[in-house]
């Protein structure tokens, strides 16, 4: 029988797994759209630490984002899903399995 951390670790990864296949998602949708458009393969990419920009003696747009090759978006993407999901993903993905055991009532 598997310990529990291995148990976390392989909710863990279905998480990560689950929020890369929508990364990828959400990159073929820019890509589609870019296409559609017929714009260059370049995109925002906003800023990376706010904290840090707000603290500078002069904020200016230029320091908020820059221009990034859209092969770079699908990793900030996945960062960003992982960062605001996968908490919450585990976390149901755990109570499901604990209502498949049918461990409690």
């Amino acid at each position: 029988m598997k310990n529990t951390n291995e148990i976390e670790k392989q909710l863990q990864r279905k998480a990560d797994d689950y929020l890369g296949q929508k990364a990828q998602e959400i990159q073929n949708i820019l890509e589609e759209v870019r296409d559609f458009a017929g714009v260059r393969g370049s995109f925002y990419d906003y800023i990376a630490d706010l904290s840090e920009f707000k603290h500078t003696d002069t904020p200016k747009a230029d320091n908020a984002c820059r221009y990034t090759d859209f092969k770079n978006m699908k990793g900030k993407f996945h960062r960003e899903l992982k960062l605001n999901y996968k908490s919450a993903l585990v976390a149901k993905y755990t109570k499901e399995l604990i209502t498949k055991l049918e461990i409690f009532d």
